[in-house]
């Protein structure tokens, strides 16, 4: 196949904001690895936190909506759960390049990047970040001070980033995302 999709996607809603994909997926990277997203995963598209959605777009629009599906699979989001730190590191890789073979420029899949980074540390804090009425998902976004914070943290992310973003260095994103995400100085 090359570097490239295997096609489109082919999905059914399965709720408010879950589908399935009806047919595999997959994206075959530049040095040859598939990543197959099989009939049958659940997807959502929440890798990027929903709180960021009116920043830098929803999941399943754009030129990164095909990366958005795949990565899904990859990190675990429904349908593949065990998946270590360094398996979605991987993944978030893959999206970067996914993104940038499906048009996005290299400061627009940089931020995306970032995005689905900030994601994966805010899934790591677990009921810190989830707000619920009665006990369930709340399915919009509030002001909260989770999604102020998570905002903020973003774009002083995506600025510290530029030079970085701009040559298209994971390893320098990746370094400065950590810088700002450590323990000590999430606060």
């Amino acid at each position: 196949m090359g570097e490239g999709f295997s096609g489109e996607p082919v999905t059914r809603w399965t709720g408010e904001r879950n589908m399935r994909l009806v047919e595999a997926l997959s994206y075959e990277d530049r040095k040859g690895k598939i990543w197959e997203a099989p009939a049958g995963s659940e997807i959502n598209g929440a890798t990027i936190p929903r709180a960021l959605w009116t920043s830098i777009g929803a999941p399943f629009v754009g030129n990164y909506r095909r990366a958005t599906i795949v990565h899904d699979y990859f990190v675990g989001e429904l349908s593949n759960p065990a998946v270590t730190p360094a398996e979605r590191k991987a993944a978030d890789r893959m999206f970067y390049h996914a993104c940038r073979h499906d048009g996005c420029s290299r400061k627009f899949a940089g931020i995306l990047y970032i995005g689905v980074c900030l994601g994966t540390w805010i899934t790591g804090l677990g009921e810190t970040f989830r707000k619920s009425i009665d006990g369930t998902q709340v399915d919009y976004i509030r002001d909260v001070p989770e999604n102020t914070f998570a905002i903020q943290k973003f774009w002083q992310i995506v600025d510290d980033c530029g030079q970085a973003i701009e040559a298209g260095n994971l390893d320098d994103i990746d370094a400065i995302i950590e810088k700002h995400l450590s323990l000590k100085n999430a606060g």
